[in-house]
C-alpha cells in the first residue's frame, strides 16, 4: 500500500479555528438522482398533480421541523427556512410544474427539469449574493424530489464520532440536521464568505474553508485525517506527525489566546502614546448585540438592516423597523449605534417589490438608487430611525453614494421626513448625525464634496476593491486580484481620510480591512478614527492597536501607500506587526 503524502490545499477562510480529524465525504444529492423523461396519458394528469402537490406540503412539513429544531443559539439563522418555503410556496415555479404535467410529462421529471433551469439561471447571476442562492433553491428540490419519487434524502443526523465534512456544498438543511457535538469543521469546494454554510459555521463558532479551487472531493477520501486552518484557509490533508504537533499546539494556544482577549475587553483601544481609535461591532440582528458588548464594543459601527427585508413576503412597516431600532439602542448601554440604510439589489426584493429583471444587478438598481427610485422604501425607513434617535445615540449613513446629487436627494428626504414626524408631535431627534458609505471610487475621489453635507464616513473596503480592482472577490478564478493593500486602495483610503480632516468629520473602516490585523498598522496610520468589525475580531484588533506608537505606524502608513505592489506594501506592515505582536501574527496567520 502505497505511503500517503501531504498535501496542502487552499480556499477561503470563512470561519476562524483550527480542526484535526477524520474526513466524511458528502456526495450531493440532487445530481444522484436518476430521473428520466417519461411520458403520461391524459387519465393520469390528475395523480400526478395530486401527487406533486403532496410532496410539496411534505417538503413544506419537513423544513417548519427543521426549523423549529434549530438550537436556540442558531435561532436568527433558522430564518433561512424561511426563504426555503417560499420557494415552496412558490406560485409562478409550481405553475410551470403542472403546465408541463398537463402537457404530458411525469411529476417528478416536469419538477426536475423546470427546477434545473432556475438553478442554472440564479447560478449564473453576477451578483454574488443571489448566485450563493441557488443552494437554497437546490436543498428545497432534492428535498421535493426525495418525497416525490420514495428515494430518500440523506440525513446527517446519525453521523456517529467527530467528523470534518467534506462537500461540492452544504445546504442549511444539511448544516441543521448534522449534531454540532460531532462536527469539527465544514470544508466545501463552492461558496463564499457570504455563503450560509460560512454563516452557520461562524454562528455555530466552527472552523470552515470555502471556495477550494482544486477537485476536492476526487483528492480527500473517507477517513482521510486531515487538518482545516480557518485562519488561513488552509486544508492539510494526510498530515505528517510533525505537522500535527504542530497544529496542536497551535489548536491549544488559541483557546487560551481567545480566552484572554475576553478579560481585556475593558482596556481602551488606544495607541502606547495615548491616540484612541474607537471599535465598534457590525450586526445583523438584535441578538447580536450581547456579543458586541461581550467583546467590549464601543457601540454598533454598522446594522446592516437589510436582513429584516430578506426573505419575506411582505415589506417591513415602520412600526416594527422602529420597535426593532429602539430596542437595539435600548440595550447598548448609552453606546452609538449607525443604522445603514437599506443596501440590496432589487433581484432580492424580487418577492415584494416590483423591480424589473436586470442582467447585472450589482452594478445595476441596488441600495440607495433602489431606495430613490421608490422613495416611499426609504422614507418608512428614515421615518423609524429618526423615532427612535429619540431613544438613544442613533446615526443614519446611506450606502452606496456615487455623486453629491445623490446625497442631496436623501438629504431632502430626511428633512421631509422629519416634518412629516412633527406634524404629528412624535419625538426625534432634529440634529441625527448623518454619514455615508464611502465604497465606490467615485465617492472617493469626490470625498472633499460630499464631507461638506454629512458628519462622518464610514469606508466600505469590501466593495471599494472590488469596484476599484474589477474583480469579484467571491470567484476563485480572479480572487488573487482581491488586494486591499494595493496602492490604489490605500490611494483612495488616504484621501478619504485627508477629506475628513478637512471638514472635520470623523471616518470610520467598516470593510474585512477593519478585522484583518495585517492592514491595523496601516489604517491607525492613516488617522482613521474608529474600526468596525465583527465582535469576536475585536480582541485582536485591540491587542495590536495598544502595542502601536502613532509615529510608527503613520510612518507604516506612509511607506505602504508609496508601493509599487499590493505585495510590498503587505510585506511592510506584517514585518512591523511581527516585531510588535508576534503572538497574533502566529495565531491568526500562522507565522510568517
Amino acid at each position: 500500500m502505497a505511503e500517503k503524502v501531504e498535501r496542502v490545499l487552499k480556499g477561503i477562510a470563512a470561519s476562524p479555528g483550527i480542526a484535526i480529524g477524520a474526513a466524511t465525504i458528502l456526495g450531493d444529492t440532487l445530481s444522484t438522482l436518476d430521473i428520466r423523461e417519461k411520458n403520461i396519458g391524459p387519465s393520469l394528469v390528475a395523480s400526478e398533480i395530486e401527487k406533486l402537490e403532496k410532496a410539496l406540503e411534505e417538503t413544506r412539513n419537513q423544513i417548519l421541523k427543521l426549523k423549529k429544531g434549530m438550537k436556540a443559539s442558531l435561532k436568527n439563522e433558522a430564518a433561512i427556512f424561511d426563504a426555503h418555503l417560499l420557494i415552496v410556496d412558490d406560485q409562478v415555479l409550481i405553475k410551470e410544474v403542472k403546465d408541463q404535467i398537463n402537457n404530458g410529462k411525469s411529476a417528478d421529471f416536469s419538477f426536475y427539469s423546470i427546477i434545473k433551469r432556475y438553478i442554472s439561471a440564479i447560478a449564473g447571476m453576477p451578483d454574488p449574493y443571489i448566485r450563493e442562492r441557488a443552494v437554497d433553491i437546490k436543498d428545497v428540490a432534492s428535498r421535493v424530489l426525495s418525497n416525490l419519487t420514495g428515494v430518500q434524502k440523506r440525513s446527517l443526523s446519525n453521523i456517529t464520532g467527530q467528523r470534518i465534512i467534506f462537500a461540492h456544498d452544504l445546504t442549511p438543511s444539511d448544516t441543521a440536521e448534522i449534531d454540532s457535538e460531532n462536527l469539527q469543521a465544514f470544508v466545501v469546494k463552492a461558496g463564499s464568505r457570504t455563503s450560509h454554510t460560512a454563516i452557520l459555521a461562524r454562528s455555530m463558532k466552527i472552523p470552515a474553508i470555502v471556495g477550494v479551487q482544486e477537485d476536492l472531493l476526487t483528492i480527500v477520501k473517507d477517513e482521510d485525517l486531515v487538518i482545516v486552518d480557518g485562519f488561513t484557509g488552509s486544508l492539510i490533508i494526510n498530515p505528517t506527525a510533525e505537522t500535527q504537533k504542530i497544529y496542536a499546539v497551535k489548536e491549544e494556544k488559541n483557546e487560551k489566546y481567545y480566552a484572554d482577549l475576553i478579560k481585556e475587553s475593558t482596556l481602551r483601544p488606544e495607541t502606547i502614546d495615548g491616540f484612541c481609535i474607537q471599535l465598534a461591532a457590525n450586526i445583523e440582528h438584535q441578538e447580536d448585540v450581547k456579543e458586541a458588548i461581550k467583546y467590549g464594543a464601543a457601540g454598533v459601527g454598522l446594522f446592516r438592516t437589510e436582513y429584516m427585508y430578506l426573505n419575506q413576503d411582505k415589506l417591513p412597516d415602520e412600526e416594527k423597523q422602529y420597535n426593532v431600532y429602539r430596542e437595539i439602542t435600548a440595550n447598548l448601554n448609552n453606546q452609538p449605534m449607525i443604522v445603514r440604510t437599506l443596501d440590496v439589489g432589487g433581484d432580492k426584493l424580487s418577492k415584494i417589490l416590483s423591480v424589473p429583471h436586470e442582467p447585472n444587478p450589482f452594478l445595476g438598481l441596488r441600495a440607495i438608487r433602489l431606495c430613490l427610485a421608490t422613495p416611499e422604501l426609504i422614507k418608512t425607513q428614515m421615518r423609524a430611525i429618526l423615532r427612535a434617535s429619540a431613544y438613544g445615540d442613533i446615526k443614519i449613513m446611506f450606502p452606496m453614494i456615487t455623486c453629491a446629487e445623490e446625497l442631496d436627494q436623501l438629504l431632502e428626504l430626511l428633512e421631509t421626513c422629519k416634518e412629516e414626524l412633527k406634524a404629528k408631535k412624535l419625538p426625534l431627534n432634529e440634529d441625527i448625525e448623518t454619514g455615508i458609505m464611502i465604497e465606490t471610487p467615485s465617492a472617493a475621489l469626490i470625498a472633499n464634496t460630499l464631507a461638506a453635507k454629512v458628519d462622518f464616513f464610514s469606508i466600505g473596503t469590501n466593495d471599494l476593491v472590488q469596484y476599484t480592482m474589477a474583480v469579484d472577490r467571491s470567484n476563485e478564478r480572479v480572487a488573487y486580484l482581491y488586494q486591499p493593500s494595493h496602492p490604489a486602495i490605500l490611494s483612495l483610503i488616504q484621501q478619504v481620510v485627508k477629506a475628513a480632516r478637512d471638514n472635520r468629520i470623523w471616518v470610520s473602516v467598516c470593510g474585512e480591512m477593519a478585522s484583518d490585523p495585517r492592514y491595523t498598522p496601516i489604517l491607525v496610520g492613516m488617522g482613521v478614527h474608529e474600526l468596525s468589525m465583527g465582535p469576536v475580531s475585536l480582541g485582536i484588533i485591540r491587542r495590536i492597536i495598544r502595542r502601536i506608537k502613532m509615529h510608527e505606524a503613520e510612518k507604516i502608513a506612509e511607506y505602504a501607500i508609496n508601493c509599487r505592489t499590493a505585495a510590498e506594501a503587505l510585506e511592510i506592515s506584517e514585518t512591523f506587526l511581527n516585531d510588535i505582536a508576534p503572538d497574533i501574527i502566529d495565531i491568526t496567520t500562522g507565522g510568517l
